[in-house]
């Protein structure tokens, strides 16, 4: 355990002040295509590990095709307003299905064709969403990156110090109702930082509560989501790329689920997206 725990705070103090300092480097100095290359590095090693999950249940997805449009797709959403990031997604989609039914028949070629069209909008689709938020303030990025890594580190250290109830234990042994209340609790310390709700705090408290508790509650539902496709695959982690944290599928699945719930919640409910 505590080798676990050594090797998760390693790996927490090398990744997150990177993408904190990459983050704002794109934003001081105009350059979108860097906050491209750095998702669609992520959406590349993402990308590959779901195939290599997929595959492994008996779908044979394009993979040549997906793991070439993913970082394409991430890299053009951030230039000319994702115009042309729209156009390779259809064009993606219907290459994807034409290919799936001529290969694989009419029953399995349906099959390949929707776990590779879930897996494009799951891992690119939402994962673009980033550009939205850093269009409109970076500090909304960092807003919501914090609240996802405090829902993450509330929830396992709390779970791994006190839990007892299990969550769903059909989908994950490890997930406790104790790691699922100490998540929550730190995102809603963490949905408090943003700077515009300090000037009239009690203003936006009822706010801070809902934003912090709905966004940690969709990183929960995104990490359960990614554990049932482990689980039904038989593996623990999707990949080994972050030591003590698994795979790049594992770090950012509660991610891809909360983006869009926050991106809804701070344009719509909050107005502070135009």
């Amino acid at each position: 355990m505590k080798a676990l725990v050594s090797r998760r705070l390693l790996t927490a103090a090398i990744s997150i002040p990177l993408v904190l300092i990459v983050l704002f480097l794109a934003y001081r100095y105009g350059l979108v295509w860097l906050v491209g290359i750095v998702l669609s590095t992520v959406g590349l090693i993402a990308g590959w590990e779901y195939l290599n999950l997929v595959e492994r249940l008996g779908v044979h997805p394009p993979r040549e095709l997906l793991l070439a449009a993913i970082p394409l797709y991430l890299f053009l959403s951030g230039l000319w307003e994702g115009s042309y990031a729209l156009v390779l997604g259809w064009v993606v989609a219907y290459l994807t299905v034409i290919y799936s039914f001529f290969r694989r028949g009419h029953r399995e070629g349906f099959l390949t064709s929707l776990v590779s069209i879930f897996g494009f909008i799951y891992i690119p689709g939402l994962l673009s969403f980033i550009y939205l938020l850093f269009r409109a303030d970076l500090f909304l990025v960092y807003h919501f990156l914090f609240i996802v890594w405090a829902y993450d580190s509330g929830a396992f250290f709390v779970g791994s110090l006190f839990g007892k109830h299990q969550l769903l234990p059909r989908i994950s042994l490890a997930k406790t109702w104790e790691g699922v209340i100490g998540g929550l609790s730190l995102s809603v310390v963490a949905a408090g930082i943003y700077p515009g709700f300090w000037e009239n705090f009690w203003k936006w408290l009822p706010h801070v509560f809902a934003l912090g508790i709905i966004t940690g509650a969709f990183v929960q539902l995104g990490d359960l989501f990614e554990s049932l496709l482990k689980r039904a695959v038989g593996v623990k982690d999707s990949g080994n790329i972050f030591p003590g944290h698994g795979g790049m599928l594992d770090r950012i699945d509660g991610l891809l689920a909360a983006l869009p719930v926050y991106y809804f919640y701070v344009r719509f409910i909050l107005g502070l997206l135009q």
